[in-house]
């Protein structure tokens, strides 16, 4: 096992990681060779002055053949060491090279662009933390402004390694920047040559700095491992320490944050249907329009689950020879926990029973956790626990180390753009309240024509549709078409208003 470690190890580094000492004993080299070089270049000079005098020995002595054959002498010793001296000089400027460039935090400019990427990552965020959701424009120059933070965020990341792959990387993410918004104009129509030049020329200060440049070439000199952890059934077992298992955790919190949405999505159309119990409201923008909105609850759950709930299962494992009593106690265990974790979210964010109320649902707590639920999240948390959580490990410990911390960084972007357009303090849009509104304290009723409305919503086109096809329903009682109805004629009349104001305006403006 120890011998297995050290070998694991040892190709790690080995395949991984620049070998500073190589880099300095390189440079060791070159000056003993630039030394050396040196040494044989001022020989060269010596033979050339000795056949520099006896040239003049012949010349005064009216030798001419004597003079000639000594000039040539010279003219030959002058040009070996020339030579001699230009290759000194290459092995000093070399041995120079190597050592300016082996300490890694002397990047040079490339710092510099390291903290423009960073700067730009974070304005673009605080950008996103100060607009609403509502509002924001889903353009293609602000999903290609966000691609590009992700871009810069593995950039960042590379620099910090000094990967060689950083340079290949940047040139390419340089051109994307510079291409992508020329197809979009002039796939609008507006494209404009000089402002295409003048918006391009930071990109192609880039392009290339990292061509040419010499410091990056002997910056960036580390290579990505792509050295693999065996992670066989027999023989793998999760490791809970270090920077992987938190690496983990983060990932794990990100990524099934948005996949608890859908989960949340997919329970409330169950309840539409009529298959589960509950309430749920169909003009919920953050639930229906923003498929991307982080549930956090949902996160922290399976972070929990990875931290507690899946180790107490090993622990029954081991407790238990019983193959089925660790099963169900784990299984008692998630649900429990998991309604703790919605209990508690509930009294710190929906203690007026807004975001949701199980008050009509049986077995429930303070309208904010019930049976039903409670099942539900124990079936979930199971599933992760006993399949997902140990299944994830074991493919994420088959990916090469650096490969999945570059995917981390990307996640973690990501996860950043998410928060801070979503759930980090979004101001509140009003504008378009008071449609649909109606009040909390509403009937069964009222709640059962509001889905009604709901679901025809994904099949008529207009108003005057889904008037005609409440009026023909034949799963609505009378007090239901009437309810419906009623919210209808109020949306019809609100929109007429509109119609009427915006061409009270046209006709103002034509004036």
């Amino acid at each position: 096992m120890a011998e297995g470690a050290e070998n694991s190890a040892s190709k790690e580094v080995d395949s991984g990681r620049a070998d500073r000492a190589r880099i300095t004993r390189g440079a060791q080299l070159d000056a003993a060779e630039a030394v050396a070089m040196a040494g044989v270049a001022m020989e060269s000079d010596a033979e050339a002055d000795e056949a520099r005098r006896e040239s003049f020995k012949a010349e005064r002595a009216g030798d001419r053949a004597a003079a000639k054959e000594a000039r040539a002498r010279e003219r030959a010793a002058r040009k070996r060491a020339n030579a001699d001296h230009a290759a000194a000089t290459k092995s000093a400027r070399q041995a120079y090279q190597a050592i300016k460039f082996s300490a890694p935090n002397k990047m040079g400019f490339m710092r510099v662009v390291q903290v423009l990427f960073a700067v730009h990552i974070f304005f673009t965020l605080v950008g996103l933390i100060m607009s609403s959701r509502d509002t924001v424009v889903y353009s293609s120059s602000n999903v290609l402004d966000w691609f590009m933070i992700v871009f810069e965020g593995v950039a960042f990341w590379l620099f910090v390694n000094r990967y060689k792959i950083a340079r290949p990387f940047v040139i390419a993410m340089a051109v994307v920047a510079i291409v992508v918004p020329g197809i979009a104009s002039a796939v609008a129509g507006d494209f404009s040559l000089l402002s295409t030049i003048f918006g391009s020329i930071y990109y192609v200060f880039l392009i290339f700095y990292f061509i040419f440049s010499k410091r990056v070439k002997a910056v960036l000199v580390n290579d990505v491992s792509f050295y693999r952890d065996k992670a066989d059934k027999e023989e793998f077992v999760i490791n809970r320490r270090g920077w992987p298992f938190v690496r983990n955790l983060i990932m794990y919190f990100i990524v099934f944050s948005v996949l608890g949405h859908w989960m949340e999505a997919g329970m409330c159309q169950f309840i539409r249907l009529g298959i589960v119990q509950g309430e749920y409201d169909p003009t919920n923008t953050m639930l229906w329009r923003d498929w991307l909105y982080p549930y956090p609850m949902e996160g922290a759950a399976v972070v929990i689950i990875a931290l507690a709930l899946y180790p107490l299962l090993q622990w029954l494992k081991k407790k238990f020879n019983n193959r089925i009593i660790p099963y169900v106690i784990s299984f008692v265990a998630n649900a429990l926990v998991c309604s703790l974790i919605e209990f508690s979210m509930g009294l710190i964010v929906n203690a007026d029973l807004q975001l949701w109320n199980y008050s009509d649902n049986f077995g429930n707590i303070m309208g904010q956790v019930c049976l039903q639920n409670a099942l539900a999240f124990g079936v979930a948390a199971s599933i992760i626990a006993w399949f997902v959580y140990p299944l994830l490990e074991r493919w994420i410990a088959r990916v090469p180390r650096d490969i999945m911390n570059i995917a981390f960084v990307v996640i973690l972007v990501f996860g950043g753009i998410l928060w801070s357009l979503y759930l980090i303090d979004p101001p509140q849009n009003h504008a378009n309240d008071g449609a649909f509104d109606t009040p909390r304290e509403q009937t069964a009723s009222d709640r059962e024509s509001e889905s009604y409305l709901f679901s025809l919503t994904m099949g008529s086109s207009t108003l005057e549709e889904m008037k005609e096809d409440i009026e023909n329903s034949q799963t609505l009682t009378p007090e239901q078409k009437e309810t419906a109805l009623r919210h209808l004629d109020e949306a019809l009349s609100n929109l007429k208003d509109v119609e009427a104001d915006i061409g009270v305006e046209q006709l103002e403006a034509a004036s």
